[in-house]
C-alpha cells in the first residue's frame, strides 16, 4: 500500500518543482519583455541618429551646391565683363590703333633726341648759336 507521508513528500515536491518552473517562466517572460523593449529604444535612438546624420548630408549637399551656384554665376559675370570689354575694343579700334602708334612715336622720339644729345660734340656758345658755321 502507499505510504501516505511518502506520498505527500512527493506531492510537495512536485507542486514546489511546478511552483519554481511556473516563476521561472514568469521570470523570463518578464526579461524578454524588457530585453524588447531596450531593443526597441535601442533601434529608435539608431533611426533618430540616422536622420540627424542624413539631414547634416543634405545640409552639406546644400551648401556645395549654393557655393557652386555662386561661381557659376560669378564665372559668368566675368565672361559677361570679358566679352563687352572685346567688343568696346573692336568698335575703337581705330582710336586704340592711333594710340599705340602715337605712344611708340612718342618713345622713338625721346630715343633719338637722347641719342643725338649724347653724339654731339662739346662747343661753345657762339657756335651752338650759329649752328655750326662758326
Amino acid at each position: 500500500m502507499a505510504d501516505p507521508v511518502k506520498n505527500s513528500k512527493g506531492s510537495s515536491a512536485n507542486s514546489k518543482a511546478a511552483t519554481a518552473t511556473s516563476n521561472a517562466a514568469k521570470g523570463g517572460a518578464q526579461r524578454a519583455t524588457k530585453a524588447a523593449s531596450e531593443t526597441t529604444a535601442a533601434a529608435s535612438r539608431t533611426a533618430a541618429k540616422a536622420g540627424e546624420a542624413a539631414n547634416s548630408a543634405g545640409e552639406a549637399a546644400k551648401k556645395k551646391g549654393e557655393a557652386a551656384k555662386d561661381t557659376l554665376v560669378s564665372v559668368g559675370s566675368k565672361a559677361g565683363t570679358a566679352a563687352t570689354v572685346g567688343v568696346t575694343a573692336v568698335k575703337e579700334r581705330k582710336k586704340i590703333t592711333a594710340g599705340a602708334a602715337g605712344g611708340l612715336l612718342v618713345l622713338l622720339a625721346g630715343a633719338f633726341a637722347l641719342g643725338r644729345r649724347s653724339a654731339r660734340r662739346s662747343a661753345g656758345p657762339l657756335t651752338r648759336l650759329t649752328d655750326g658755321r662758326i
